[in-house]
């Protein structure tokens, strides 16, 4: 196979590695959609059961805005005084009930505020009662979805993430593969000519980092290819360029996952500020040192 097979070659898998990371981020994003069950819907006071075939929480909600058998409902969200709910599992235990906060959802004319959850921890069918003197109101008791697709979210994330990065990578690094078998002139020795590449290669690595600051999945398309193209600057001044860039990479994203892990809290702000301040640090300061065709000494 030529150079040129070789390089189509590359191209194609890079394109196919990316479809596939998108294939997979909605395949993902499919299965959460299609499993999400219809919530068991019963007037209160009255008592409903429901299968469960997937153990995990559930949620019994106030379906305070909604139409229900032929009827329409419009009540305030809170339950009346006096109402009392009673969870019962499989086998006839009463099951701890906890508050459900502050949750609520919102589909057309439908309107629901969450009550109460507990833990489903078996199949079986469960018995929700609502009891209590007040107006009939409208009950819905189903799966808790917030976790759940939080984690169909960040899946399909890190699916896409993880596919186009690899995609960019290689077809960057087809891209590159440009270093001549002979002097491309008189003046210019091949030893200059593979050098000037790498050096390349090193200057678009340090720009995919920059990039990152906007579009995040450009960092990881730079530390595939530092990781592909390492062995290529072992023993030049280019290495201690090539360990910078991965040790900036791996920071980086700790501290991204840190900073994202407590976004709910002021600190998760500072840290994602701090990472982001730090990596225009880094990649400044490497850019100089490479511009001025200088090694990072303190490569750490």
């Amino acid at each position: 196979m030529d150079g040129r097979a070789a390089g189509a070659g590359r191209y194609v898998a890079a394109g196919f590695l990316a479809l596939l990371g998108i294939a997979a981020a909605a395949w993902i994003v499919y299965r959460f959609v299609a499993g999400l069950e219809e919530p068991a819907r019963f007037l209160a006071p009255g008592a409903a059961t429901i299968e469960v075939t997937q153990p995990g929480g559930y949620v019994v909600w106030h379906e305070h805005r909604t139409v229900f058998e032929g009827r329409s409902y419009d009540l305030p969200a809170q339950l009346p005084h006096g109402a009392h709910i009673e969870v019962t599992g499989p086998d006839g235990s009463r099951l701890a009930l906890r508050a459900a906060g502050t949750s609520t959802f919102k589909s057309g004319i439908i309107e629901r505020a969450a009550i109460v959850e507990f833990e489903a921890r078996t199949p079986g069918r469960y018995a929700v009662a609502v009891r209590g003197s007040f107006t009939p109101l409208v009950i819905a008791v189903g799966p808790e979805i917030v976790w759940p697709m939080l984690r169909a979210i960040g899946g399909a994330i890190a699916a896409a993430v993880i596919g186009i990065g690899a995609g960019g990578a290689l077809a960057l690094y087809a891209l590159l593969q440009r270093v001549p078998e002979a002097p491309a002139s008189g003046e210019r020795s091949l030893a200059e000519e593979r050098e000037r590449s790498l050096r390349n290669l090193a200057a678009l690595v340090y720009g995919l980092q920059a990039a990152s600051l906007v579009v995040g999945v450009t960092l990881f398309a730079g530390v595939i290819v530092n990781y592909l193209k390492r062995a290529d600057v072992a023993g030049t001044w280019l290495e201690s360029h090539f360990r910078w860039q991965i040790r900036t990479f791996w920071w980086t994203l700790l501290w991204g996952v840190l900073g994202l892990a407590s976004a709910l809290l002021l600190v998760g702000f500072v840290i994602l500020i701090a990472a982001a301040g730090w990596l225009v640090y880094r990649v400044a300061r490497g850019w100089t040192e490479l511009n001025d065709r200088l090694p990072m000494y303190t490569a750490k």
